[in-house]
């Protein structure tokens, strides 16, 4: 059991474990506005559950399509505080069809491309984009987000690039995008960004993780999470 400051996660079923994406995204993306939330291949539903925190009255929906996930998620979701928020279903993304409109739709989505795959079909499945690639997650948004809504995504750096290019050109708008370091020396290698339809100008920021030293956590990473690690 992994603890935050008001909620816990089971993660002893899912392939994906807590991680450092997940947690930041969860605190990073910008969600004081939605009514309506979606998050996508939700794991244990750390991010759900994050992002019900963060906002005190928006409905939030969070599809697996793994069953132990799913079990996982269940459990998780059922003992945490905002359990009459959050609607945990079953499927995949290329499946749900919902009938509301999301004014946040959020994923740490599977990223490895042309790449070696574990032998455990649910780690490639969790973890393997070949099953969810982020331009399904980008042709979704296109149907299913609403006209003011945000598509909040983290990738690698890479991949990330790829992602913002493709969107740009499908008509959206890169709205913000933080570059983030695991410790001061290295390059970013990971984008989180926010994707919108509305015209914006581009709010950028950078984070580092770590000063350098394990487990030093950088003063900008601590503000940042506070709210949910209980060693911060």
């Amino acid at each position: 059991m992994f603890r935050f400051k008001q909620f816990a996660i089971r993660q002893e079923n899912a392939a994906m474990k807590v991680g450092t994406d997940g947690a930041l995204l969860g605190a990073w993306c910008d969600v004081s506005k939605a009514n309506n939330i979606l998050d996508i291949g939700t794991g244990t539903a750390i991010i759900a559950m994050m992002v019900a925190q963060r906002n005190s009255s928006a409905a939030i929906t969070a599809i697996e399509i793994d069953q132990k996930a799913l079990i996982d998620a269940n459990f998780n979701i059922e003992n945490c505080p905002w359990t009459n928020r959050i609607r945990l279903i079953e499927s995949s993304l290329q499946e749900y069809a919902p009938t509301l409109k999301f004014d946040s739709i959020i994923s740490n989505p599977p990223f490895f491309e042309n790449s070696l795959k574990s032998n455990s079909n649910q780690k490639v499945k969790a973890r393997h984009a070949d099953s969810m690639h982020y331009s399904d997650i980008l042709a979704f948004a296109t149907k299913h987000l609403s006209s003011t809504g945000i598509v909040h995504l983290i990738l690698p750096t890479e991949n990330a690039k790829k992602c913002i290019e493709m969107a740009i050109e499908s008509g959206y708008y890169l709205k913000r995008i933080c570059k983030i370091k695991s410790v001061p020396y290295k390059n970013a290698h990971r984008y989180a960004f926010e994707l919108t339809k509305v015209p914006a100008d581009t709010i950028n920021e950078s984070l580092t993780i770590e000063t350098g030293k394990r487990h030093d956590y950088s003063q900008q990473y601590i503000e940042l999470t506070k709210a949910f690690y209980t060693i911060m």
